[in-house]
């Protein structure tokens, strides 16, 4: 037997009704879970200001010389012919030193450093190049070579590169300049970029 419009009116639900109730319930809880955030923000704490007491301490005096003997008097009797002695001789300066090396001049060293290559900082490359470089009577470099190499050609390049620029302090041989010989070293490391 079928029902008719009228018996299912009739006929409602509270099995259904309740069902879909709690569904949308679940379904809401669920949203506001995701929306609110799991654990409240926290209030940043403050910082505890350090006081540090700095107490002056005064230094000791310095220590006192002891005291120096009274100079012995020496009671000579002049005699009439005597001649009083001439002053000693100041002492004479001492000589220059004959023969200097050629040397590295500091200045160019902080006016023009090596530039790190790029390629070698991607590739965290450092070392130490040493080079020997022949100074020329007019500071100049002439020749420059790889003394002892840092493992990585980038790095010996920049440091040679670098080392073309600059000028040096020429040797002296009996007080003229001369060619000479000068190890220069350069370190690279990407702790001082």
């Amino acid at each position: 037997m079928a029902l008719t419009t009228e018996d299912q009116r009739e006929t409602y639900s509270w099995r259904r009704t309740s069902a879909l109730a709690a569904a949308m319930a679940v379904h809401g809880l669920a949203f506001i879970m995701m929306i609110a955030p799991v654990a409240p923000p926290q209030a940043k704490e403050k910082k505890k200001e350090t006081i540090v007491s700095v107490e002056f301490v005064e230094p000791p005096p310095p220590p006192t010389p002891p005291p120096e003997p009274p100079p012995a008097v020496v009671v000579e009797e002049a005699s009439p012919m005597a001649v009083p002695a001439p002053p000693p001789a100041p002492p004479a300066p001492p000589a220059p030193p004959a023969d200097i090396a050629p040397s590295e001049n500091i200045s160019y060293r902080k006016a023009r450093p090596p530039r790190y290559p790029p390629q070698a900082v991607r590739q965290r490359h450092e070392g130490e190049v040493v080079l020997r470089v022949l100074v020329g009577v007019d500071g100049k470099p002439k020749d420059i070579q790889v003394e002892k190499s840092s493992g990585f050609r980038e790095l010996d390049r920049a440091a040679i590169d670098a080392a073309q620029t600059w000028v040096f302090n020429p040797g002296q041989k009996n007080g003229a300049a001369v060619e000479g010989w000068a190890l220069v070293p350069f370190r690279f490391s990407l702790n001082e970029l």
